[in-house]
């Protein structure tokens, strides 16, 4: 029995329709054309319901894979699986951040700029580093030196 067996004359659904048109070779189309025949069935029809049965099925497939999975299996295992009482959990140490932040650089959530000789809010610093054409880290990085003198002058008031 083939899948249009089961759909051999069906009534049509009443809802807006699209035309899907396709290519064939010539061979399959005059077998397909034939079979059709047989079964009483337009083409279209054929087409509609072999396309439908194909979306409907993924449907249930991915449908019932989802139960599947989120269900607890309905019989308990007879024989109980190996398993040690107990599981030694082996976790990697965890290693000290290697991401750059601008925290050393910090006094009262402000940054300094070296270039300006001022003070900005650490929040809208990487906007002031743009006006240099520079980025955050490489202006604080680079001016060691005159940084550290404003950050005592800073701390010390």
């Amino acid at each position: 029995m083939g899948r249009l067996d089961k759909y051999a004359r069906q009534s049509k659904r009443k809802e807006p329709s699209k035309v899907l048109p396709i290519r064939l070779p010539q061979s399959i189309y005059n077998r397909f054309r034939q079979r059709c025949e047989d079964l009483g069935l337009s083409m279209s029809e054929a087409g509609y319901l072999l396309i439908k049965e194909e979306v409907e099925d993924a449907l249930y497939t991915v449908y019932t894979n989802e139960v599947a999975v989120t269900t607890e299996p309905l019989q308990t295992p007879i024989q109980k699986e190996a398993r040690p009482t107990t599981e030694v959990i082996t976790r990697k140490p965890s290693l000290p951040s290697t991401r750059w932040t601008s925290t050393p650089y910090e006094v009262e959530n402000e940054l300094p700029c070296p270039l300006c000789n001022q003070w900005y809010s650490k929040a809208n610093f990487s906007r002031h580093a743009k006006h240099h054409n520079s980025t955050t880290r490489e202006i604080l990085e680079s001016y060691q030196e005159i940084i550290n003198q404003m950050i005592q002058r800073r701390k010390s008031n």
